[in-house]
């Protein structure tokens, strides 16, 4: 039996609301199961839109911005602009691995801060950020914008075999730096 690190929770993001699963630790899996490697050697730049079209939430930070944030330990793909949202794919790991932020309900946020009287999670506020702003996990930043909307930075970091290439202190400040820059941006 071979080990999975996983420092992150996994991350989707759907009809314009991201939502995530917080979870950690480590799990058991087989060899076959096993992603191969991938690497990049140089950032990703976004594609081009038209002059016309409105501005996506990918917009609002460069993948050298992100990449920054992150301490330059993450080997991120190509910006994906989705409805509310932005991902950036993280060429590292396991498929599926990516850095995102996008826009939530009010009622997701609230969801998301139910969370805080699970004691299998880690939920730490943060101060001077939104109305009101929280981390789960390490790996999730949820900041209240205004009384209807919220916004969400999350990341998805798993490998089977290997060191990650980031911590998750190092994670955690990247995800809180993103979030920053991305409310000064809104």
């Amino acid at each position: 039996m071979k080990t999975t690190r996983t420092i992150t929770a996994a991350l989707g993001l759907s009809l314009g609301l991201i939502s995530s699963i917080a979870c950690g630790g480590s799990a058991e899996t087989s060899a076959d199961t096993a992603a191969p490697e991938t690497a990049e050697s140089s950032l990703p730049t976004a594609t081009p839109r038209e002059a016309e079209s409105e501005p996506t939430m990918c917009d609002l930070m460069s993948a050298t911005e992100v990449d920054a944030a992150l301490g330059g330990k993450l080997p991120l793909g190509p910006p994906e602009s989705l409805d509310g949202g932005c991902k950036y794919p993280v060429n590292f790991g396991v498929d599926g691995n990516a850095v995102s932020f996008g826009r939530l309900s009010r009622g997701n946020y609230d969801a998301y801060k139910g969370y805080e009287d699970q004691s299998s999670v880690i939920f730490e506020y943060i101060e001077g950020l939104g109305q009101e702003a929280f981390v789960i996990n390490n790996a999730q930043v949820c900041v209240l914008l205004s009384e209807e909307e919220a916004l969400l930075v999350a990341a998805q970091v798993m490998a089977f075999q290997e060191e990650l290439p980031i911590t998750q202190e190092e994670l955690n400040a990247g995800l809180i730096e993103i979030a920053g820059k991305v409310v000064a941006k809104i």
